[in-house]
């Protein structure tokens, strides 16, 4: 398959749990939750979103990334864009444009440093995740406005799991 983002062309290959890009291997996994999918690339998280509905070989999709939006193309594919799950439980739904910031592992938020409506900037610490004994700093991976928290101290969340949405400055 031939995958053309931003006007870049990139040769892809799925082998497995490899993926070949431009002859590189990359080992990749992915794990879903509604509609944020994070995408680990030799262990690496990258939060992406997918457009509504689903796509087709030549369509241009915008899709987000770590709070960054890409013009992808996909040739040599029937669908671009998967069809989606059942959602596992209800929660309110991030809106889509925004940048999502998801669980980077499961355990318990210690505190949140952040409401909604608030600006942050770049690093900025958002919330505290417990696991294993060790809390894990979630940051700002851009400046913006806080448009939703998802969650609250004491909630217990699963990895990949969507925390707060950001709104790019």
């Amino acid at each position: 398959m031939n995958l053309v983002v931003d006007g870049q062309s990139f040769s892809v290959e799925l082998r497995g749990d490899l993926v070949l890009v431009n002859g590189t291997p990359y080992t990749v996994r992915v794990q879903r939750f509604r509609d944020v999918i994070t995408v680990y690339v030799n262990e690496r998280p990258f939060c992406v979103q997918l457009p509504t509905g689903e796509g087709t070989v030549g369509e241009q999709l915008q899709v987000l990334v770590d709070a960054r939006y890409y013009q992808v193309e996909a040739k040599g594919r029937k669908q671009l864009v998967p069809s989606r799950p059942a959602p596992e439980r209800a929660r309110p739904k991030p809106l889509m444009g925004s940048g999502t910031i998801t669980a980077p592992v499961a355990g318990r938020v210690v505190r949140v440093e952040v409401h909604e409506g608030q600006e942050v900037a770049e690093g900025q610490l958002l919330l505290i995740i417990e696991a294993m004994k060790m809390e894990n700093e979630i940051r700002a991976p851009m400046a913006g406005r806080v448009k939703q928290v998802l969650v609250q101290a004491g909630a217990r969340v699963a990895e990949g799991e969507p925390l707060v949405v950001l709104e790019p400055a």
